[in-house]
């Protein structure tokens, strides 16, 4: 089979309450090795993760230490510099809050060995509040999967002579074309019938908030949360029963993988307690 690697950046992983160990463990299901890009933080990150490169061994955890610069193009950068440490042909982009079912591996290995498929399209499921709700979202597909040799990348599209563009976005194409590797129609998607399940809306109410604030009061300086937070951030309000009534939150009545059970786990009391608060007021 092709080589292939999972691609992830690394950064306060405990302070944001990132599910980390069950994304890389669902990536590696899927592929042989992952690159993590690790920035500063103010907790333990670089700890979970050599941990995790304790448990997986270096050939299938490489990990980069670098300083991240905030600005319009440190995602493109921190990509290019995970990129630099494989010569995978298959890249696989997750963020430390993604998380694939690793019952799906086999399926998606299988299209890695067919030549005719360059890009793969997942549908997104995005956790709400807690483990047992999903919420609409804009984001219902993204193309995390592809062939390095299409010139499949991360791009920034936002600049100052672009300031509404994405800042992070798949595209494929060399010589000097550049096409997005997101839309549908192109011949060279392929759109799967296997979930990404986004826990980071589901977080720590705190963590969330933080990770809402963090353009303006962490990124600005790129000095990371000043002691171990951010000043002034009130724990997110889910709003939950607001959100179930008026149809934006739904009950979800999938499975979550074993894998981000002990993650789940931890939070359940919280998220019974909330739930409870939610339908008393």
């Amino acid at each position: 089979m092709t080589h292939s690697a999972a691609l992830f950046r690394a950064s306060n992983l405990r302070i944001l309450d990132y599910p980390f160990a069950a994304a890389l463990a669902s990536a590696l299901a899927i592929c042989d090795e992952a690159v993590v890009v690790v920035g500063q933080s103010q907790d333990d990150t670089a700890l979970i993760v050599q941990g995790l490169q304790n448990d997986y061994g270096c050939d299938r955890v490489k990990i980069v230490n670098t300083v991240f610069t905030f600005d319009l193009g440190w995602q493109e950068r921190w990509w290019n510099t995970a990129v630099a440490q494989t010569d995978a042909e298959w890249l696989l982009w997750l963020d430390a809050d993604e998380v694939i079912d690793p019952q799906a591996a086999p399926a998606l290995k299988k299209l890695m060995r067919d030549p005719e498929i360059k890009l793969i399209r997942f549908p997104f499921v995005h956790l709400y509040a807690t483990a047992d709700y999903h919420i609409d979202f804009p984001l219902t597909h993204n193309t995390r999967l592809g062939r390095r040799s299409i010139g499949y990348r991360m791009v920034n599209l936002r600049n100052e002579a672009n300031p509404n563009g994405a800042a992070c976005a798949a595209v494929y194409g060399r010589n000097g074309t550049q096409r997005s590797a997101h839309s549908p129609h192109w011949p060279d998607v392929m759109t799967v019938d296997i979930p990404i399940l986004h826990y980071g809306w589901c977080r720590d109410a705190h963590a969330l908030a933080m990770s809402q604030t963090k353009q303006a009061a962490w990124y600005a300086n790129g000095n990371g949360l000043q002691d171990g937070r951010i000043p002034d951030v009130q724990p997110h309000d889910y709003q939950l029963a607001d959100m179930l009534e008026s149809g934006r939150a739904h009950y979800f009545d999938g499975e979550h993988p074993d894998i981000v059970r002990p993650w789940l786990d931890e939070h359940t009391a919280v998220w019974h307690e909330m739930e409870r608060y939610q339908y008393e007021i």
